[in-house]
């Protein structure tokens, strides 16, 4: 299964990638150029996450947590989770696939098995992420059993849902025997509530960078002040709101650049910049490129 948009509620999290209740496992091939604006913009669901990378470079973004992986690595995002992907600069058919999967799957909430081994690691809000090396022997090994599931999801032949588990239930064996190497973070409740707050502001951000936008509108979104606002950014990805927005009409910009034939006046005033110079400026500043120089070189490279 292919996707080329993740839509979320008004709280950022992912409302169509939730798996059945009878098989709460899904599979997705995640091709970064088919993707509105070439990425997969911050959200979270209730479920674990795998990526593998297959082609290219990306760069993840898990809260203010930031990997650069290349083909052959991966990363293991755990449930509820604020996360976003992009392919790294000068990176075309940048690929992937994605596993996303209830932790159910391993075992029912009440069995011995899920508490003593899921519950610990899969609801732990300590344990944000894991990137995925092979050049570590039980994180190779880790990788390979999700290629295996991948690959058995596209071809569905025979018990294929029981083999899909027994690689999983390997995966997470694998991950409990190294539960020690684990990186934890313990969060404040000051810190979750930093968590619901931005998944607010981010939200409200995401539907209305290209029109004008301000701090106190962002702070608005959570009911915080400007500075709280401020504070919240900062603490969760290491940027400003405005930063966030600069960065979201960037994104646009791009897409717009090589899908359109728009001027780049218009492109400007479509990603919410009031200034075709100052977008220039901040195009620029992002990319090394001018607009007409990033829009020239991409339809060359096609």
């Amino acid at each position: 299964m292919q996707i080329t948009q993740i839509r979320t509620d008004h709280t950022l999290m992912a409302v169509e990638l939730r798996s059945s209740a009878d098989f709460p496992i899904r599979f997705y091939l995640d091709v970064m150029d088919e993707f509105d604006q070439s990425c997969i913009r911050w959200h979270w669901h209730p479920e674990l996450e795998f990526n593998v990378i297959t082609r290219g470079t990306m760069e993840y973004y898990v809260e203010n947590d930031h990997f650069t992986l290349s083909a052959g690595q991966g990363i293991l995002k755990n449930a509820n989770v604020l996360h976003m992907a992009e392919p790294s600069k000068n990176t075309p058919n940048a690929e992937m696939f994605s596993i996303i999967m209830d932790s159910s799957f391993i075992a029912p909430p009440q069995s011995l098995i899920y508490q003593k081994y899921v519950a610990p690691l899969g609801g732990n809000q300590g344990f944000r992420c894991l990137p995925l090396d092979p050049a570590l022997p039980w994180q190779a090994d880790i990788l390979d059993c999700l290629r295996q599931a991948y690959e058995l999801s596209l071809k569905e032949n025979g018990a294929y849902e029981l083999h899909i588990h027994r690689l999983m239930c390997q995966v997470w064996q694998s991950i409990a025997e190294h539960s020690h190497e684990l990186p934890r973070q313990t969060l404040s409740p000051a810190e979750l509530t930093n968590q619901v707050r931005i998944k607010r502001m981010i939200s409200y951000i995401q539907e209305t960078f290209p029109q004008k936008i301000t701090l106190d509108d962002i702070a608005a979104a959570a009911s915080v002040s400007r500075n709280t606002c401020l504070n919240c950014f900062r603490t969760v990805l290491g940027l400003s709101p405005l930063e966030y927005v600069a960065n979201l009409r960037i994104e646009l910009a791009l897409h717009l650049l090589v899908s359109t034939t728009m001027p780049v006046a218009e492109v400007a005033a479509a990603c919410g910049f009031e200034d075709a110079g100052y977008f220039g400026k901040a195009f620029r500043k992002k990319t090394g490129l001018s607009p007409t120089q990033y829009r020239t070189r991409r339809l060359q490279a096609e």
